[in-house]
């Protein structure tokens, strides 16, 4: 093949990628018959970002809740994102990637891990730190609604010391805080990241939770008694107080049970009690991480490992799963549900 022919090879393969890479993700998904998706929902309500996989890259997707079909946001041939960082409401998210994720003598890790914005409106992404290789790493919203991101690697010069970061962004991607704080782990241990708040008093403060054993108990303010909601298999991993105060969702995570590298793992569970009408009204159990957000009057959650992964709409008021997101490589609202490789 002559050097020119090469050449126009290459430019039309080019061309064909980037086609496809627009077109991604855009199959459509027919499933669940509720009728009020025919409604007109405000566009702040009628969209969410979640992850799957196309051509072996995780990329990050938006579901139309009303046509039932999901579009690329960002794909890249080169980058993988392990995670994603999302409010439905006017914020921007983030996600990161990374070159490559797993276990190594029974510590987590990661190699070029890179922090990325999306514009509220979802019309620009841009990458706005590189932040290496390390150990473990966590992403949240702080009190102030910023990205706080905290991660681990070993100090370059001394092999016993491990070096914990801490940054804060604001709205615009901006860097405005940043902390480094060293642990000898020879003497104090290895340093953790910080656990995920969950606020066991509503917002309101007529609400409140507490945790004996396996079972959790609801105490409403005036009151001495506590009402049973539900027995836990898990440490529980979340729990979120809906906006109105009619909802409470727990959600427990346990990724050491033994039934991990069976055919039916038991990792987590999800339950949905009705703070008005004082009872459970539905519960998920099985495989899975259980991540879930609440948008309007659905609640939204991911379920399964892998292929097997899906992300389930669940109606608070239809008290049913109403349209259930399954792309062939699966897909997971915070990262790709998968079981951790060990190395």
């Amino acid at each position: 093949m002559t050097s020119l022919s090469y050449k126009i090879l290459s430019l039309i393969l080019l061309f064909l990628l980037i086609a496809a890479c627009k077109d991604a993700g855009q199959n459509e998904k027919q499933s669940g018959k509720d009728s009020s998706s025919d409604t007109l929902i405000p566009d702040t309500k009628n969209t969410f970002l979640f992850l799957t996989e196309w051509f072996g890259k995780v990329g990050v997707y938006k579901y139309d809740l009303a046509k039932k079909k999901y579009s690329t946001v960002w794909w890249h041939p080169r980058e993988n994102v392990v995670m994603l960082v999302y409010k439905s409401e006017n914020h921007p998210s983030y996600f990161l990637t990374s070159e490559k994720m797993g276990m190594k003598a029974n510590f987590p890790f990661f190699n070029r891990l890179k922090l990325f914005i999306i514009s509220h409106d979802l019309s620009e992404t841009k990458q706005i730190d590189n932040l290496g290789s390390g150990l473990q790493f966590t992403a949240r919203w702080n009190d102030d609604e910023n990205l706080e991101m905290i991660y681990t690697s070993v100090d370059k010069t001394i092999a016993s010391y491990v070096n914990q970061y801490t940054k804060v962004y604001d709205h615009y991607g901006k860097l405005v805080d940043s902390e480094i704080k060293t642990f000898d782990i020879e003497k104090s241990g290895f340093p953790q990241l910080i656990p995920p708040t969950n606020s066991t008093i509503s917002t309101s403060g007529k609400y409140g939770v507490s945790f004996k054993s396996d079972s959790v108990f609801l105490k409403i303010a005036g009151s001495d008694s506590l009402e049973s909601i539900a027995v836990m298999k898990h440490r529980l991993n979340k729990l979120k107080w809906s906006d109105n105060e009619e909802y409470l969702f727990l959600s427990t995570l346990n990724l050491d049970n033994e039934t991990i590298k069976t055919k039916n793992p038991e990792t987590s569970e999800l339950f949905i009690y009705s703070l008005e009408a004082d009872s459970l009204i539905n519960a998920f159990g099985g495989a899975g991480l259980k991540n879930f957000f609440a948008l309007s009057n659905l609640l939204i959650f991911d379920d399964g490992f892998d292929n097997n992964s899906r992300i389930n709409i669940y109606d608070l008021n239809q008290k049913k799963v109403v349209d259930v997101i399954k792309p062939r490589e699966g897909c997971g609202l915070v990262m790709l549900p998968s079981i951790p490789v060990r190395e």
